[in-house]
């Protein structure tokens, strides 16, 4: 047998790396859906958005749902209308003039 198995060595343990997270680190720290203020997206950040969104007469369940569609990674646009065929319904100001 190796020496290295029979006796463990007293030297101590490597450092360990930083490069991956601890479990607990990857979950949430807060318990249910807090709307960040740091998330981005391609129209902007999200608060901005969210305001944008309620401008026009999104309920706030609709707006969940289209911060779910964008978290998905759909343009605002087309998570718009995603959301307006879902829950059926569309804010008459939400209607995009030709």
């Amino acid at each position: 047998m190796s020496r290295f198995l029979d006796h463990p060595s007293p030297r101590r343990q490597p450092l360990r790396s930083n490069r991956f997270l601890a479990p607990e680190q990857l979950m949430a720290p807060t318990p249910g859906r807090a709307w960040g203020a740091t998330e981005v997206f391609a129209e902007g950040q999200w608060q901005s958005v969210r305001v944008y969104l309620e401008a026009r007469g999104w309920n706030a369940l609709q707006i969940e749902h289209i911060h779910d569609q964008l978290r998905q990674g759909w343009p605002l646009e087309l998570a718009e209308n995603n959301v307006a065929v879902i829950t059926g319904h569309c804010p008459l100001r939400a209607r995009r003039g030709g």
